[in-house]
């Protein structure tokens, strides 16, 4: 959105490159350079930047015949075939518009996947690391690509140079199609295919509006891409906390941590590896019937806290099939479905939303950022709820448990921990305290507590707990398998050698 805009940092970041990015150094060889399969996963492992992740080769072994075995079917479907042959180098063009003020906005539009063009035709294949079997369509992407490939010139410089991209005109086709490709079982769907009119047409029908608001857009969101940013540490929206995790990373690269991460590194420090990747996850592996039915209760709760104007949950806004119900893209049935229910009837006894009418603000699943130099860390929180009645803040955690347990509550829940930090940090709502309440829903009805963030003995024990928490992680940069009983429940063990082995 801003060509050529960049800040040398000179802090070492650890990023890792998606599994598609690996996928298509792989067909560079062999469409471009016309290797067989096995000659260029051997290459591409032979020449890659640091020895890859063994769970990456296993996905590629089987990602690059998929892929194959997609375009074949989609060459046999064409009603005219045409004679396709691989473009080296990447699509793109330069646009300018008008924000509003009388002041021109220039950005970039870049397509990335395979390209292939013939005979007036320009043919984008988009790389998908899971199935594409009824996958959602999302009309701005297509539209964004197609009015890219109906228009694009050739990109002569390197994507990521610190100025504006080097382009060669080239002849416009007559047609474009967009396709994509999932590289876990070679399932493909046509996004769009017509004339090169036509995708001009659906951009400025699908795209141009979400376009504009990008490119012109100038709020801050914090969230999970916020450790690869090289403004971190001058960004008025990620508070600067040295000292909060409580180690040191001098001399180490620049990482981002949550909880979530950290339970996937005690787990299997692969699996921590696999989940950057974007690696295709096999979900009925780890989905127990307890979690299922707490993250379809958290979904509910969600999109009922989403309304505008905010408002309490009512008794009446519960599932209305208590045997069988879905939220999000979780579904339970059964007893789990009716403990749900109950536990969603039994939330509007506790809803935090119960404020004046008008005094009400609330922001679920609301991502909380804060950059620690000293650690040299990027802590990454997703809050449940983030809330204020009557001009006080407060963060509500919520928990589905089987049985109460009164005992170390912080230990039990780590987010609780964390949040006690990050509030006594000044982390949460920049430089003042919030509130931090835990709202347990179990079979035997809801329960609030709040913690004390004034406290220092509660504080100090909330540090102990996320130290205890990103030690272990942070001491190990490297990440390889720790094969044993975690394998059985492990999303990504098809892909993982160490535990086949």
């Amino acid at each position: 959105m801003r060509p050529a805009l960049r800040l040398e940092s000179g802090i070492p970041v650890i990023r890792q490159a998606g599994a598609t990015t690996a996928l298509g150094k792989v067909l560079d060889h062999l469409e471009h350079d016309g290797f067989s399969v096995e000659e260029a996963l051997e290459r591409w492992q032979r020449y890659a930047d640091r020895p890859p992740p063994p769970m990456l080769v296993g996905w590629l072994a089987q990602a690059v015949c998929h892929y194959l075995a997609a375009c074949a079917e989609i060459a046999w479907a064409e009603t005219v075939p045409v004679e396709l042959a691989p473009v080296s180098r990447n699509w793109g063009r330069r646009r300018q518009f008008d924000a509003g003020d009388g002041e021109a906005v220039v950005h970039e539009e870049v397509v990335s996947g395979r390209r292939f063009e013939g005979d007036g035709v320009r043919e984008l294949r988009l790389l998908r690391t899971r199935s594409v079997r009824d996958r959602a369509r999302d009309e701005a992407e297509i539209a964004l690509v197609a009015g890219v490939v109906a228009n694009a010139a050739v990109v002569l410089s390197g994507m990521w140079d610190k100025r504006a991209l080097a382009l060669r005109s080239a002849p416009s086709p007559h047609r474009v199609r967009v396709v994509e490709i999932g590289c876990s079982d070679g399932s493909h769907n046509v996004l769009f295919e017509g004339t090169a009119q036509e995708a001009h047409e659906k951009y400025r029908r699908d795209a141009e509006s979400v376009v504009v608001a990008a490119a012109s857009g100038t709020e801050y969101l914090p969230g999970a891409d916020c450790g690869g940013c090289d403004l971190i540490g001058q960004c008025p929206a990620v508070p600067v906390r040295p000292g909060l995790l409580g180690v040191d990373g001098s001399g180490l690269p620049r990482r981002s941590w949550s909880l979530s991460s950290g339970r996937s590194f005690d787990d299997c420090p692969a699996r921590l590896v696999a989940e950057r990747l974007f690696l295709p996850r096999e979900r009925a592996a780890e989905d127990s019937d307890h979690i299922r039915r707490g993250q379809a209760v958290h979904a509910w709760l969600e999109d009922l806290h989403r309304r505008v104007p905010a408002r309490a949950c009512a008794a009446d806004e519960v599932p209305s099939t208590p045997g069988e119900w879905s939220a999000g893209r979780w579904s339970v049935s059964g007893e789990q479905a009716r403990l749900g229910m109950q536990m969603i009837a039994d939330h509007t006894l506790t809803c935090a939303l119960r404020g004046p009418a008008g005094h009400v603000e609330a922001h679920p699943e609301r991502p909380v950022v804060v950059f620690d130099p000293k650690a040299n860390v990027v802590v990454v929180a997703k809050t449940d709820l983030l809330y204020r009645t009557g001009g006080v803040w407060r963060l509500r955690e919520t928990k589905t448990v089987s049985v109460l347990d009164e005992s170390a509550l912080m230990t039990q829940f780590p987010q609780l921990a964390l949040a006690v930090v990050l509030s006594a940090e000044g982390g949460v709502r920049m430089g003042e305290r919030v509130r931090v309440e835990l709202e347990r829903l179990s079979a035997s009805g809801p329960v609030v507590a709040e913690l004390d963030v004034e406290d220092s003995e509660i504080v100090a024990a909330a540090r102990s707990v996320v130290r205890t928490r990103v030690e272990a992680w942070h001491a190990s940069p490297s990440l390889t398998a720790k094969p044993g009983e975690v394998c059985e429940t492990c999303p990504f063990n098809q892909w993982c050698p160490e535990s086949k082995a």
